[in-house]
């Protein structure tokens, strides 16, 4: 695997525009016609912007990143991406290889930090999660189908103990703050919790278990409408942890300086989370699954609990990015910020 750049990456990439047959890329013939943007914010792949100055023809490449497969199941996103963009959600797929893929590049801007705060477009977003949500209705979940959070975390706990080791023989400094956490304990606590959660109402839905704001686009055409990205950790879920792991996103600035460090305090308040399940309750009433006595109390109640999940499930993976991932981040830094809050 090696990393190609510039005139050999546009190389490249004009050679499997062609291959893949891209509707409208075949005239292309010389590759210095490209233009090549890098999107920043992508935490496990790199994202370019594939354009041909100054015609308007533009697509989408993403380039997947080193020792994903052991996180989550690519045939499974291609799988939902597919079925998604039959019903016109996300975009489109225009060619998979074997370490990435076209895909349609939707002309729009990505959601900021401050952007998913805002009320108003709060409750834009839980109106489209509702939506998600209740394609189960269209791609019902198997008998007995485990929560996807459940899944990883089962999977990703060994992962993450070989994770542990491998950074401590790499970095010697990193063993006091290691131990100073004590995963041993982790253990025990998490079978605690996801024992405790078994009795929480959570209808399983269609999740896409990582609303952070860099995965939600709003279109430039005059209806200004979300579109959701990135379903690589899509699948069926527990409806409190895809509400809660977006309600931990709110304390995420992956453009800053620091881009790893979490901010406690702008977890939504009371107020800012029951102005989101409102609208997510007035969508769900609207597609008519809902009967009105499904109160916000005991939704809010719901969310919060299943918002140690995510904190759980997104600081395993950071302990396992930690080893692998090329990607400019603190994930051990990150890894340790969502297992304390967990605490």
């Amino acid at each position: 695997h090696s990393t190609l750049k510039g005139d050999k990456l546009a190389e490249r990439v004009l050679e499997l525009l062609h291959l893949m047959d891209v509707e409208d890329w075949s005239e292309v013939q010389d590759y210095h016609q490209l233009k090549l943007d890098r999107i920043s914010g992508a935490m496990t792949n790199c994202i370019f912007l594939v354009s041909d100055p100054p015609r308007p023809r533009k697509v989408l490449l993403r380039v997947y990143g080193i020792g994903l497969d052991a996180l989550f199941s690519r045939e499974k996103e291609l799988y939902w991406l597919q079925n998604l963009s039959t019903m016109d959600i996300g975009p489109s797929l225009l060619g998979i290889f074997k370490n990435g893929r076209f895909e349609q590049y939707v002309e729009s801007t990505t959601l900021t930090k401050d952007d998913i705060r805002d009320p108003r477009t709060s409750r834009h977003i839980a109106h489209r999660m509702c939506e998600l949500h209740n394609i189960v209705n269209i791609f019902p979940p198997p008998e007995g189908t485990i929560p996807q959070s459940q899944e990883n975390i089962a999977r990703w706990v060994p992962l993450a103990k070989d994770a542990i080791e491998k950074i401590c023989a790499r970095d010697p400094s990193k063993r006091a703050v290691i131990d100073e956490f004590d995963f041993g304990k982790l253990m025990t606590e998490i079978e605690e919790v996801q024992r405790e959660l078994m009795s929480v109402h959570s209808p399983i839905v269609f999740a896409h278990n990582d609303a952070q704001y860099g995965n939600i686009l709003k279109s430039l055409d005059e209806d200004g409408e979300l579109v959701v990205i990135d379903f690589e950790y899509a699948g069926y879920n527990t409806r409190g942890f895809d509400i809660g792991n977006h309600f931990c996103e709110w304390t995420a600035d992956y453009h800053s300086e620091r881009p790893s460090i979490l901010h406690h305090d702008k977890y939504p308040t009371k107020a800012e989370q029951l102005n989101f399940l409102e609208a997510y309750m007035e969508a769900e009433i609207a597609i008519g699954g809902a009967s009105k006595a499904e109160i916000l109390d005991s939704m809010y109640k719901e969310v919060n609990k299943f918002a140690l999940t995510s904190h759980i499930m997104w600081g395993l993976w950071g302990l396992i990015q930690a080893t692998q991932s090329e990607i400019e981040f603190d994930y051990l830094e990150y890894a340790l910020q969502r297992l304390y809050e967990f605490r």
